[in-house]
């Protein structure tokens, strides 16, 4: 490459991108591309977030650019060399119209095409609204700019749209995850369950293995005497059939004798017997507690007129809130309040079928839960038990920790017919206690708390 090729070459790399003069005041950006700050500034003009090289579009992030002094200076020395055509007249030159070979000078608004100045008089653009070149590239790019903050608009509804879908993706993991441990838990309690009536079922089998060898091997023993007998009676028999009429006589009496305590004997009976057919009946509580939930759920209220003087029912009666400050006197209290502990009662009761109910714990101390006769004592002495018609799950939550953070939700879930009452942890979705009995009565679902329990809250849920 000889000297005027290599110095105008030299001159193309120090030339904006923008002007296509030799840079003027020259900063650098932060992917490497080089311009005029005065011509940068002009094509940020009435631009905000987005500001894009004017070489490769890179986004910018800031206005503030780096001002580059060694090029600077260099382009100095570069306008100090003999002068080489620059790229904007190569293009001029090279820009011409390929029918009559004159500079494009002119845009055809309603073609959007360029043309030289022959094309614009020729017949298919005659009227058609033609707009030099300076002047059309200068409205389009005002129309390009004006295109900018409404694409920003759909740039950012997009990304919010993006981000509502990943927040939905994560909550959706998040659901899945928690279902998927829910499910862990049962399958857990389950096969717990499982492995205990296996031990149970083993066990019974062989103790009724055992107690039915005992009796086979006694039978036998019976058969093997009774055998033993006869056959000393055949031998003696026998052997007085083979005597001289002497003998034959003179022991008769003695074979009669033994004779007729054989005839007395009885028989062994043959010890017959059949083992229990076991088979593996799950209990209702491990089918599925969504199940339950979904088919037996019903929708209870506390009974104001049976609670405590130490309770606060709230107005919509859902929850019992206990306290050490005496609510009410005790001469003023209901006839169906309990007096001889911190109890209430629902309003509803049921005499058959299977229900479930949700209640949600908060506190520290003693609580419990159950279901009582209608016909329960309400300042019985004695405590609560299904000898005085209270069937209940007695549990204490944590004391060391902040009372107000100790949660807990608990179901309870009553089989009238079955004679059942089953208690879950909904918080870890496991069973906790069942309680089996006869019902007769109508039963009322209990709720109580022990007085030297912290600030303690009871509230009846249905939600899942």
């Amino acid at each position: 490459m000889d000297l005027a090729a290599s110095l105008a070459e030299l001159q193309a790399e120090a030339s904006c991108p923008v002007c296509l003069d030799p840079l003027r005041d020259p900063v650098t950006l932060d992917c490497g591309h080089n311009c005029c700050g005065p011509c940068l500034r002009q094509r940020w003009q009435g631009l905000q977030d987005v500001l894009p090289c004017p070489v490769c579009q890179h986004h910018c992030p800031s206005r503030d650019v780096l001002r580059n002094p060694q090029l600077c200076a260099l382009t100095d020395l570069l306008r100090q060399l003999p002068p080489a055509r620059n790229k904007r007249k190569r293009q001029e030159e090279e820009a011409l119209c390929a029918q009559h070979h004159q500079a494009l000078a002119l845009f055809c608004e309603e073609d959007l095409e360029l043309l030289c100045a022959q094309c614009g008089a020729s017949s298919p653009h005659r009227g058609h609204p033609l707009v030099p070149l300076e002047q059309a590239a200068a409205q389009h790019r005002e129309k390009l700019k004006s295109s900018l903050e409404p694409l920003r608009k759909q740039v950012e509804d997009a990304e919010r749209g993006l981000a509502t879908q990943v927040s939905k993706t994560q909550e959706l993991r998040e659901t899945v995850e928690a279902r998927r441990s829910e499910l862990y838990f049962e399958f857990a309690h389950c096969k717990s369950y499982l492995d205990k009536e296996r031990d149970a079922t083993d066990t019974r089998v062989l103790m009724e293995m055992s107690h039915v060898y005992m009796k086979v091997t006694e039978s036998g023993n019976q058969m093997s005497d009774y055998g033993a007998t006869l056959k000393s009676l055949l031998s003696a028999v026998t052997a007085q059939c083979v005597q001289t009429d002497l003998g034959l006589l003179t022991g008769t009496a003695n074979i009669q004798h033994e004779w007729n305590r054989c005839f007395k004997l009885e028989v062994p009976a043959t010890y017959q017997y059949q083992f229990l057919e076991e088979t593996c009946n799950l209990s209702l509580q491990y089918v599925g507690l969504k199940t339950i939930l979904d088919k037996f759920q019903v929708d209870l209220t506390l009974d104001p007129e049976t609670a405590h003087r130490n309770l606060i029912i709230s107005p919509d009666r859902k929850s019992a809130i206990f306290t050490h400050k005496r609510v009410a006197p005790i001469d003023v209290a209901h006839p169906k309040a309990f007096t001889s502990h911190e109890a209430v009662l629902s309003a509803q009761g049921f005499e058959a079928g299977r229900h479930f109910w949700q209640v949600d714990i908060r506190g520290a101390g003693v609580w419990s839960l159950g279901v009582c006769k209608e016909s329960f004592p309400r300042d019985a002495l004695a405590p609560p038990s299904p000898c005085n018609g209270c069937w209940q799950f007695q549990r204490s939550t944590r004391t060391h920790l902040n009372p107000r953070i100790v949660r807990i939700r608990v179901g309870v879930f009553l089989d009238y017919e079955l004679g059942e009452i089953s208690f879950y942890n909904l918080s870890t979705r496991s069973h906790l206690c069942i309680l089996r009995d006869t019902f007769t009565d109508r039963l009322v679902p209990y709720f109580s708390v022990e007085p030297y329990s912290l600030s303690f809250s009871m509230t009846l849920v249905t939600e899942c």
